[in-house]
This record gives structure tokens, sequence and C-alpha cells, in this order.
């Protein structure tokens, strides 16, 4: 495996200002805010990127302060629930963002008037989340295509704009709040684009998302989940927990390790975290095991006769433990089991 990942704790990771690369690196703050969402990437070139801003607007501006930020080159709301765009009116106020994107569902909140207010009264570049690559300087982020048409059920978390980063060989996936519906969707439409070292699991670690196949399919080495200590929702699952260890995925928590930084040249990364690390040394992933699970194109539950393709909504439904894989339709025929009526594999 080319990457190598070193496990380091931080006692204030955020006076951790200096570089551990002499060539060009990047960083991403996963940031402690509780039961919500907030990351910010930064360049050694000078390019920054907020994704999310959390629940707690005195929080989030604190935390920016702390960076030393000064400036917001493309700021980003996976969706309109508060937990992930308190205070965007006070940031867009200070930071006057180049540009801003949401995934352009509205809702009813005062935090998501506010936001709306605040492009309008400073004039932001506003784009709407559809399909696009944006470069920012060493920086490529790709927004995957929406749901089409979007999704009723759970409709701000299932349309959340979902988002990969690129720099040089490193690459991480931000997923908002999706759950199975549109991770299925994504499995059908995006699998290219899914494959990546670090995933951010979706809507705080619950089982509404966070399939078998869609985790398989992105294949991370390392995952990140924002959740608050002792939260009411029991975030994150037990049955998330356990897919992801079952995995053999490196597992960093908010609540637990606080804020967690990763620091990447490109092609290495290494993971900091405030609080200590709740998991011994990672595992390391062979490239032949990312290469394999690409292969699969059809799946079934050990307690069934009937067979589907990998993005059909019944597979997500799977267990862990019942799923069965196939490369071609012909040996899942061979196994005795007829395609379904649904996906017609």
């Amino acid at each position: 495996m080319k990457k190598l990942i070193i496990v380091l704790t931080l006692v204030f990771i955020l006076c951790f200002t200096g570089t551990l690369y002499a060539q060009e690196n990047l960083k991403i703050y996963f940031l402690d805010v509780g039961q919500g969402d907030s990351s910010v990437i930064v360049s050694s070139s000078g390019q920054v990127v907020l994704i999310d801003s959390g629940p707690d607007e005195s929080l989030i501006l604190n935390y920016l302060e702390n960076l030393s930020i000064t400036h917001i080159d493309l700021l980003i709301a996976s969706h309109a629930h508060a937990d992930h765009i308190a205070g965007m009116d006070k940031i867009i106020a200070k930071y006057r963002p180049k540009a801003f994107i949401d995934s352009g569902i509205p809702h009813t909140t005062i935090a998501y008037q506010k936001m709306i207010t605040a492009i309008g009264k400073y004039n932001i570049n506003y784009y709407k989340g559809t399909s696009r690559k944006i470069n920012l300087g060493p920086l490529v982020f790709i927004i995957l295509p929406p749901a089409n048409p979007l999704i009723k059920k759970s409709e701000l978390n299932n349309n959340s704009i979902v988002i990969r980063l690129d720099f040089k060989d490193f690459s991480c996936l931000f997923t908002g709040d999706i759950e199975k519906e549109r991770e299925g969707q994504l499995l059908n439409e995006s699998r290219n684009n899914l494959n990546v070292d670090i995933l951010k699991i979706a809507h705080h670690g619950s089982y509404s998302g966070s399939s078998p196949l869609f985790i398989k399919s992105v294949n991370p080495e390392t995952s990140i989940i924002f959740c608050g200590k002792s939260n009411q929702y029991g975030h994150p699952h037990q049955e998330t927990l356990t897919l992801l260890q079952n995995l053999g995925i490196n597992i960093y928590r908010t609540d637990l390790n606080g804020t967690i930084l990763v620091e990447t040249n490109g092609t290495d990364y290494q993971v900091f975290t405030e609080k200590g690390s709740i998991r011994a040394p990672p595992i390391v992933k062979s490239e032949t095991k990312a290469s394999e699970s690409q292969e699969y194109k059809y799946a079934a539950s050990k307690n069934s006769d009937v067979f589907h393709y990998f993005s059909c909504s019944y597979v997500a439904s799977i267990m862990p433990g019942n799923l069965i894989q196939f490369k071609t339709r012909e040996e899942a025929i061979a196994s005795g089991r007829k395609p379904c009526k649904k996906c017609k594999p």
C-alpha cells in the first residue's frame, strides 16, 4: 500500500500550525463541534475551503480565528439542517467567501434564512450543487451528481451535496447526511468517483446510511465520524461501527477524539487527534483488496433466492453477515438465484 499512516496525539491541536512536510501539503481539520459537521481544508499554497459550520456559531467562529483563517475561497453548505449551517451568516459577513455552494433545497429555519440573506447582502457568488469540477490551486473538488429526481424520503439529508476532494494521489469524500437511498443512486451513477483514502461517514454514523455495498465501494483506509458526546440520537450506531471494524477501516470520532487533523503531502498522510486515539495502530489494506472489491457487480442475501445489482435499493438493507457477492451474472444464476424483478440484473 502506498499510504503510510502515522497516528499521533496533539494536546492542543489548534496550536499546531507548522507542517510535517517540506513540500506542498494539505491539512483537513475535522472540527469537534458537537452534534454537527464542520471541516476546514487548508492548502500550503493558501487555498481555504469550509464545508459546513456545525450547530454553534460562536464555536465555529472561534475555531476559524484560532486557525488563523483570514479568508475563505469556497464555502459549502452540504444541506440546510441547522447542525450544519449555524453561524453561516456571520462567516459570510466576516470572510466574504469568493464562492458559495449549497444543495438548492430551501428550509424554514432561522439559520437558513439568515444564510441566504447574507449571500445576497454581500453579493457572494452563489452556485447550486449540481455536478461540477472545481480546480482550486492544487486542489480538485468534484461535486457528485445530485439525485434526479430528488429523493423525497428524508429530503434534506438524502439530497446533501456529496464532495470528492483530490490532492495529487490523496483523496477524501464528504457525504453530508446522505442515507441509503442516495448511496444506492451514487453507486449506480458515480461509482468511479467513490473510492478514496478517507471517508467522512454520512449522517453522524447513523444506521440510516453507510450500507455495506457503499462502504465497500468507497473502500477507505480511514473513516471520520462527526458526533456529539452522549448525543440523544445514539450516534454513531453500533451497526455502522461494526461494519467499519469488520472491514478493517480505521475509525476516528469527534466525540472521543476531539478535533481530528489529517495532513498529507499528496502521497502519504498522517492523522492527529486532539484527544487520545481510540484504536490500535491502523490496519494497512492491500491494493489487491481494493481492486478486487470493485469487480463485484451483483449481490444477494444468504437468506434469499433473488440476486440484484449493487445499486438496487434492496441490497442496502442486507446485513453485512448475510451479504453474498458475484462477479458475473452467470455466477449469480449458478448459485440457484433468480434476477430481481425491480432492478432486472
